[in-house]
């Protein structure tokens, strides 16, 4: 999936990525996660956009992985199935859902 994490186009602090995220209309919140935290295949109705700002976390989609390190973004469209992993030191990132069109 080309263009699914678009590197340096995040922010690297919390406040920031916040800013970036409210700044296309979005309501973005944050969250954090222990090393190699697993969270399994999951999909989510709408766009999600997400900034890793500390730590790294893995995405795999349609079997390939995709890492995020800080200040990376990622742009996940609706209703794609994706596992993700928390790296070595952990992870904490910013992220907002931009809903679909009525």
């Amino acid at each position: 999936m080309a263009g699914l994490v678009t590197p340096g186009a995040g922010a690297t602090e919390p406040a920031e990525a916040v800013a970036l995220l409210r700044g296309l209309g979005l309501r973005p919140s944050r969250w954090s996660a222990g090393p190699w935290a697993w969270f399994g295949a999951h999909t989510h109705p709408d766009h999600k956009v997400l900034c890793c700002v500390t730590g790294s976390i893995d995405f795999i989609v349609g079997g390939e992985r995709f890492l995020m390190m800080p200040g990376d973004r990622l742009d996940l469209p609706p209703n794609t199935r994706h596992e993700a992993e928390a790296g070595p030191a952990g992870v904490t990132c910013v992220e907002a859902y931009r809903e679909r069109a009525a």
